[in-house]
């Protein structure tokens, strides 16, 4: 069966950035040191999020990746079962988008298709997708309520859920 050319196209872009990781000194930002802030405006009502702005309040979840990447589309399906799960419960979810020059036409699309309810930030420079070291996409990022990293993760896999779950309990505010 031959897969649609989108879904071609983001599997080779994907394979040359996870080999492009694995020969370059990994810059990721690792687990256990302090996630950079940023302020990134949301692509439904344009308003600024920051994330010192959730220190001591709530875990936030950052998802870097693209509505034009079927893995993206994946995991972003999951937080949408995630941000259900944990309303009102000390959790935040934001999805860093990457989709650069595509982002004005595929993202309002993406947003209305998936459903999704959680912030849509647009990071249409790269500048925090660079200062977390994001170089493989789709890349979650757990920041504990101190702005700590509690996980990076790269890519979509079926227990991403529990996986999720289990860590985001273990951190956020009782």
């Amino acid at each position: 069966m031959q897969l649609p050319m989108r879904t071609r196209l983001c599997a080779v872009a994907v394979g040359v950035l996870v080999l492009a990781a694995a020969s370059a000194a990994f810059a990721a930002i690792k687990v256990g040191s302090s996630a950079p802030d940023f302020a990134l405006k949301d692509a439904v009502k344009a308003n600024t999020y920051k994330l010192s702005d959730y220190r001591g309040k709530k875990v936030v979840l950052l998802d870097f990746g693209r509505l034009t990447c079927q893995p993206c589309r994946q995991v972003l399906t999951v937080l949408q079962k995630l941000e259900k799960h944990y309303a009102g419960k000390g959790v935040q979810i934001f999805s860093v988008n990457l989709d650069g020059p595509l982002t004005d036409r595929v993202v309002p699309k993406g947003i209305q298709d998936l459903k999704i309810t959680f912030p849509v930030l647009l990071d249409r420079d790269y500048a925090v997708a660079k200062a977390y070291g994001v170089e493989t996409i789709p890349f979650l990022v757990l920041v504990d309520t101190k702005g700590v990293a509690r996980l990076v993760h790269v890519g979509y896999q079926d227990d991403l859920e529990a996986k999720l779950t289990n860590l985001i309990d273990q951190y956020r505010p009782k």
